[in-house]
């Protein structure tokens, strides 16, 4: 098979995840995720994702962790996959995303989406209009912050915008969406797209579903000043030796047979979602891909979403030990990602 990916940009998306049991307990876990993105811009990485959680062993406050990864890298990009709006207060979150953007010298590529609902009432109470009629309002709140919309002046004159303003980082804005009409949504806002490891149901295999989010989303893109971008990620694990194609093997069978309850550290809340391949709304999971460096190839180069992708981001599993996650990021950027068209990163 000759067929490449052109342009390709390789990242990494962590959970941040952490348990109290562990030796350093969840500092040691938010220290860990820091390093990550040390070592990935040490291997060449082009950029590093990270996933948020609330309530849960995992990062909530992304920005933060970001702003210390930043303090120790100099060039990967710093992204959220995503942030739920619905928790959010849009101007509150457009000044910390813009220090950030501008402490780390404009490297934030910031995810975004409507979430799902799950602490609405702890967030927002029971008096307020409710997550689906206060999100997509919050969405463009926000991006009218971060674009120095002004909200009137002072009595002495001043204008009353968001400071400090960060130069660019409105065009580094990503929406999460996991079906055609998000995906519409997030063009018609001007948002490249971030694809969910859901896809929708559509009766095709999960790579051709997802797709048809990027074929939606292209569809209804209307800006002229560039076209979208569109990153995803993939779960897949080229086994070098024996030690870990059981390791690997191991975390496919868990994810075949418990679907999002697998891999969880210790004390994690045990997910709302069903076992097994779909969701509960009846959306696909992204598979795993456990193989040789030359299946794993194979396997990558076949997928039309990632095809579509100028940036393929590897799923790192939350179960795995730091150590096991560098080992995965090492075999990928060595054995796979060159394959695919990706060169180190400066």
């Amino acid at each position: 098979m000759t067929t490449t990916i052109p342009r390709l940009r390789l990242g990494f998306l962590t959970n941040g995840a952490f348990s109290e049991h562990d030796a350093g307990g969840a500092a040691q876990g938010h220290r860990d995720a820091v390093d990550l993105f040390r070592l990935g811009e040490q291997l060449g990485y082009d950029a590093g994702w990270i996933r948020n959680r609330h309530f849960d062993n995992y990062v909530s406050s992304p920005l933060t962790v970001l702003a210390a990864a930043s303090a120790v890298t100099q060039h990967i990009t710093l992204g959220t996959a995503i942030i739920p709006m619905g928790y959010e207060h849009p101007i509150r979150l457009a000044e910390d995303v813009s220090t950030l953007d501008l402490l780390s010298g404009g490297r934030v590529e910031l995810g975004i989406a409507g979430g799902i609902p799950s602490f609405d009432a702890i967030f927002n109470g029971t008096d307020g209009p409710g997550w689906a009629k206060a999100t997509p309002k919050k969405v463009v709140d926000f991006l009218d912050a971060i674009r120095g919309t002004s909200y009137g002046t002072t009595p002495q004159g001043d204008d009353l915008h968001l400071r400090p303003l960060s130069p660019g980082l409105a065009d580094r804005i990503w929406y999460g969406a996991g079906t055609p009409d998000s995906a519409r949504r997030a063009a018609g806002l001007g948002l490249d797209l971030v694809l969910s490891a859901i896809a929708p149901s559509l009766g095709l295999p999960f790579d051709a579903a997802q797709k048809a989010v990027v074929d939606a989303h292209r569809a209804a893109w209307t800006r002229t000043d560039r076209a979208p971008r569109f990153t995803t990620a993939r779960t897949f694990f080229p086994a070098l030796n024996g030690r870990q194609r059981a390791l690997y093997q191991g975390y496919g069978d868990l994810r075949q047979s418990q679907g999002p309850a697998a891999s969880r550290p210790k004390g994690a809340l045990t997910p709302a979602e069903p076992a097994g391949r779909a969701n509960s709304t009846g959306g696909l999971m992204s598979p795993e891909i456990v193989g040789s460096p030359a299946e794993v190839i194979d396997y990558l180069l076949a997928d039309v979403a990632v095809r579509e992708a100028g940036e393929l981001l590897i799923f790192l599993p939350p179960g795995f030990s730091h150590a096991e996650n560098v080992e995965l990021m090492e075999n990928i950027a060595t054995h796979v990602a060159p394959a695919l068209g990706w060169r180190p990163a400066r």
